[in-house]
This record gives C-alpha cells, structure tokens and sequence, in this order.
C-alpha cells in the first residue's frame, strides 16, 4: 500500500515538473520571437517584424505574454499596413487579412482605418481601369459608326440619284403620251377633212356616201379602241413607274435609318457580304478543324439574333439566381473575343458568344437556399456539381442544329486539361473548344471581380495564376488572353 503511494506521487511530481518546463519553454519561445521582431523592427525590416511577431502571437500561452505580444503586434500591423498603402502588393494584403483573421484581438481602430483606405484606393484604381476600358469601346465604336455612316450616306447618294432617274422616265413617259395624243387627234381630224370632201366629190351617188359614211363610223370605233387601249396601257404604265418611285424612297428611308438599329452583345456585322458558320464540335484551334461551312441565309441569320436575344434573357436570370452581377455577360463577351484572336469563324464566334452566356443554365434547376449557402458539407458540393448535368432542361430553345455547342458549354466546362474535372473527367484535347474558352474566361473573370474573401487580382496577376495552372487551363488560351486583355 505505502509503495503504490510513493508511486502515485513520484508520477503527480514529474507530471507537474514537465508541465512547469513546457510552459517555460512555450514562454521562452514567445519572448525570443518578440525579441527578434523588435530587431527586426529596430533596423526597419518591418517584414521580417511581421514574421516573427506573428510567430510569436501563435506560441504565446499566459496573458502578460499576449499582452506584450499583442501590444508590439498593433504597432508592427500598422507599420505593415502603411507600406502596402505605398507599395500596393496583392498578395501581402491577403495575408495580413487572414492572420488578423487567425488573431482578432491585434486588430484596433488605426488598423482598421489603414485597411479601409487600402479597400478603397484599390476600388477607385479599378473604376478608373474600368472608365478607360469603357472610353477606349466607346472610341471604337463611334469609329465604326462613323464608317457605317459613311457607307450608308453613298448609298442613300445613289438610291437619291436612281429615285431622280426613276422619276425622269415617269415625265418622259407622261410626255410622250400626251404627244402621242395630239398625234392621234391631228391624224382624226385631217381623216375627217379627207372623208369631208371626198362626201362632197361623190354625193350623187348615194351607195359611195353611205359606204363611206360607214368606213369612217368603223374607222372612228378603231380609232377609239385604239385611243382606249393606249391610254390604259400609258396610265397602267405611269402607275408601276409611280410605284416604283416611292418604293425607291421607302428603301432610302429604311437605308438610313438602318443606322438606329442596336446589335446585341456590341456585335455589329458579323457575317459579311457572304456569311458562313462553323458548328461546335472540334477541340484543335483553327477554322479548318470546325465542320463544313454552311451557308447562311437572311432567315438563318435572323434566328440567331433571336436566339442571342433570349440566351441574354435567359443570362441574366443565372446572373440574378446566382448573385454574380453581370457574369454571363462578362464570359460570354471574354469568349467571343478569344474566339475571334484564335482565328475561329465569325459564325462560330458568335454561337460562342450565345453559348456562353448560358453556360451555367443548370444553376437555374438548383435550389437557391444550396446556392447562396457559405458553407457546404461534401455532400451539398456533390449536388452543386450536378449544376452541369441539369442544364439541358434550359436548352429546349436551342435549334437542333445548333445543339452540340451549347451541350458542350453547358456540361464541359469545368473539365481540365488533366483529366481532373467533372463530370467526365475529359483532359486535353477531349475538351471541346467552347468549354475550354469558358473555362478560362470564367477563372479570369472570378480572379478579377471582388469576394468577401478577398479583393479582385489585378489582370497581371490573374491571368499569372492562371499561366500557373497548366494542369487546369489550355495555356494557348490564356496566352491569347493575356494578349487581349
């Protein structure tokens, strides 16, 4: 009995003494990382401050260690803080936020106020990036008004000039009609004045004066048919010409106002003079890797404005559902341009533009509450990948014939080149072009656009992230990116 009590003793005794050196040790610890970011400090290397004193924050265990900890860490935050005010670094300010984050309690009034300032100087450098993006589209397209003004002022010049022309033959032909008349009344009366005297020769022979009174009754009712016949024909004639006349200012009047009409999306004259279109289905870059050209007629052409107007409508209710304003208008946008520098079809540029607008339908089948969630179990981020396989429910509106491409938007677009994604774990070329355009418009767009989380990348430094990610992205792609941005 004595001995288990000795032994219950000696073991309470070493318990103790090893609690007493680990928390001499732990203190110890924080003192040495205080005092080497006092140095540090001292010789105004406020970085490598920051790194001891945040070292120090995570090991100091009593309070009289946090307070001194706590009190130099306010002091060296703020130095921090006011350096990256200067010396804007994207990714220092990131981590400063996330250990304030980790210790709350470092966090006082003047830390505040610096990183509010920091908030806004770098949401006023992106409305002033984003006014000259907005000056520079509106430059180009007063440029392109311009040359379409110009072209339809020369071709209401010429329709000007055929109206005249139309309208000179008209006169000419009403002219002519009333010369032919006169014409026709002048030969009636000298018939007359003949047949006249030829009565007066043969009057006394009543048969010759009845025979030539009926040849001129005849002659008379030829002449007169003759006279009907060529007036309705000249009238008949005066009226297609007078039609004419103002159906050639009724095209002039339509011509100019042509130049009124708005183009969806800012895409104006897309097909040309002969217009062909590519459909989806190649993964290699190049227009002679689409399918076969097909030819596109003005009622082809119509139902794809049509179709881009209600890919728009229906843009705009992801947008809404999803709460990512302006989204499916910033990809879709992001993606007819790449389209167009990969050297890709107008056509097949513009079924991109349509099928990236929706790209994200099947969010529409999903329930918002799971949608706007923060937080998601593993079993809600499995649901939320059913996104892609729910989108062909919204895609009942596309033509046939246009099916393939906007399937591939809809249900490719978040497989990488490594054959990590989902739902098919596709890689490389397997991807489609218009879900490998998406994937890397819709990262940049997210790095570049502000989160709770975090502040918006600037475009080197997104389009670096994604250079970075070889396994996730088509690098020929964001090189293109890189170079239109």
């Amino acid at each position: 009995m004595l001995l288990n009590n000795i032994k219950k003793f000696l073991v309470t005794f070493l318990v103790v003494m090893f609690s007493i050196n680990c928390f001499a040790a732990t203190t110890d610890l924080s003192t040495r990382f205080l005092d080497k970011a006092n140095e540090a400090y001292e010789n105004g290397n406020i970085d490598d401050a920051y790194k001891y004193v945040n070292q120090a924050l995570a090991v100091a265990k009593d309070e009289d260690s946090k307070a001194n900890v706590l009190y130099f860490a306010q002091t060296v935050y703020a130095q921090k803080l006011q350096i990256l005010q200067k010396n804007y670094d994207e990714m220092s300010f990131i981590d400063v936020q996330m250990n304030l984050e980790k210790h709350p309690n470092v966090e006082n009034t003047k830390i505040k106020k610096l990183i509010r300032q920091i908030e806004a100087d770098l949401e006023n450098k992106r409305e002033a990036e984003q006014k000259a993006d907005v000056a520079a589209q509106r430059q180009i397209e007063q440029e392109r008004f311009e040359a379409q003004q110009s072209s339809m002022d020369a071709q209401a010049k010429a329709m000007t000039e055929q109206a005249k022309a139309m309208k000179e033959q008209a006169e000419s032909a009403k002219q002519s009609q009333a010369e032919f008349k006169e014409a026709l009344e002048t030969g009636l009366k000298d018939m007359g004045e003949a047949f006249s005297e030829s009565a007066k020769e043969t009057k006394k022979s009543t048969t010759v004066i009845a025979f030539s009174i009926i040849a001129i009754a005849l002659l008379i009712l030829v002449i007169v048919a003759v006279i009907v016949i060529a007036v309705k024909k000249g009238f008949k004639q005066q009226q297609i010409q007078q039609e004419q006349y103002v159906q050639a200012f009724k095209m002039l009047a339509a011509n100019q106002s042509q130049t009124n009409r708005i183009m969806l999306g800012g895409v104006t004259d897309l097909y040309g003079q002969n217009p062909t279109l590519r459909l989806a289905g190649s993964s290699t870059w190049g227009a002679a890797a689409a399918l076969p050209d097909i030819e596109i007629t003005e009622e082809d052409e119509e139902e794809l404005k049509q179709l881009a107007v209600k890919c728009e409508e229906i843009g705009a209710e992801i947008d809404s559902v999803t709460n990512r304003k302006n989204n499916s208008k910033n990809v879709s946008e992001l993606v007819y341009k790449l389209s167009m520098q990969l050297g890709l079809t107008p056509g097949m540029a513009m079924l991109n533009f349509c099928a990236a607008m929706i790209y994200d339908a099947g969010f529409l089948a999903l329930d918002s509450e799971l949608i706007n969630a923060t937080t998601l179990t593993d079993e809600q981020k499995q649901e939320m990948k059913t996104h892609v396989e729910l989108a062909e429910k919204h895609l009942d509106f596309v033509p046939k014939k246009y099916w393939n491409i906007f399937e591939d938007a809809a249900m490719k677009h978040h497989e990488n080149m490594d054959g990590t994604g989902y739902p098919k774990g596709l890689k490389g070329d397997e991807i489609p072009q218009i879900a490998r355009l998406i994937r890397v418009a819709e990262s940049y767009v997210s790095l570049s656009s502000k989160r709770n989380y975090r502040g918006a990348l600037d475009k080197e430094s997104a389009i670096q992230k994604l250079r970075e990610q070889p396994e996730l992205y088509d690098i020929t792609v964001v090189e293109c990116l890189d170079a239109i941005v």
